[in-house]
């Protein structure tokens, strides 16, 4: 009903979206206006961007301020959005909403497209939309001065309005579990115990209990025997509890599992890589 009533529904993003995709919009949008943030991390090649512009479209259409953060590399998967170009398909809705680098947070001088990082109001944007947030999976403590952490905690999330977060990523836990710590404390503005209504006492304290578990399972079992329900079944039905409350996660398999594959059309089919070796 909301949707409809701030014209998402009538947007060329919503438009275009597949419905396993306007389900993750929905999901993501509620997450946020309940706990302040979500990480979409469905698997690459699902269109975590395009979901992403249909969430930011609505809260554009809200009046909010949206800043997007993107490793240099991807600026221009976010850029083209903004222009009145033929290779902006989406040119109808009238995207606006900043880009920078994720380096441009370690700047304090400088220009990054037309933003001038000496005279930016960092405190000012309502929504953040951090693409590939598994590279702040990081907080170093020791690093003198200002790291592109403390900048987005800070100056960004912490200052001024009450800043919403969606973080886009297919891999948010890397190689620890406790991942997903520093990431999930942008959207609980490092409160740790920000989830205590919804019966969690401390995010830090469930995702070292966590980590524990992982170690020990990776530890102590025959690496030939390694039963990942094993580890599940260990596991805290806390940790669970903050994926299922922040995060929407789903791999291809989950798609062709629940959703109507006619609609969709097939997923292309891996070929197994062809070797080639050369003569010197």
């Amino acid at each position: 009903q909301k949707l409809k009533q701030v014209g998402l529904k009538d947007s060329r993003i919503w438009n275009m979206l597949y419905n396993f995709q306007k389900d993750a919009v929905i999901g993501a949008i509620q997450k946020i206006e309940t706990y302040g943030g979500c990480i979409i991390a469905d698997s690459v090649g699902l269109g975590k961007t395009f979901e992403a512009l249909a969430v930011m479209k609505y809260y554009q259409l809200r009046n909010d301020r949206i800043l997007v953060l993107a490793p240099k590399k991807l600026r221009e998967n976010w850029t083209i959005y903004q222009l009145n170009d033929r290779r902006n398909i989406l040119a109808h809705d009238r995207f606006n909403y900043d880009v920078l680098n994720h380096t441009d947070l370690s700047r304090d001088k400088g220009k990054s497209g037309d933003i001038d990082l000496e005279t930016i109001n960092w405190g000012n944007y309502d929504l953040v939309v951090i693409d590939e947030s598994h590279n702040f999976r990081n907080n170093p403590q020791r690093r003198e001065g200002m790291t592109r952490y403390k900048r987005l905690m800070n100056d960004v999330i912490r200052a001024n309005v009450r800043t919403k977060v969606l973080m886009l990523s297919a891999t948010p836990v890397n190689n620890k579990m406790n991942d997903l710590k520093n990431q999930v404390a942008f959207i609980t503005e490092g409160d740790d115990r920000a989830f205590r209504p919804h019966g969690l006492e401390s995010v830090s304290q469930i995702m070292r209990e966590a980590q524990r578990k992982f170690t020990k399972w990776y530890r102590d079992t025959d690496p030939d025997k390694l039963m990942v329900q094993t580890l599940l079944d260990d596991l805290d039905g806390a940790y669970f509890k903050i994926l299922d409350m922040l995060t929407i996660a789903r791999s291809r398999k989950h798609i062709e599992k629940y959703y109507d594959m006619a609609d969709i059309g097939k997923f292309p089919e891996r070929l197994v890589p062809i070797t080639v070796k050369p003569e010197i």
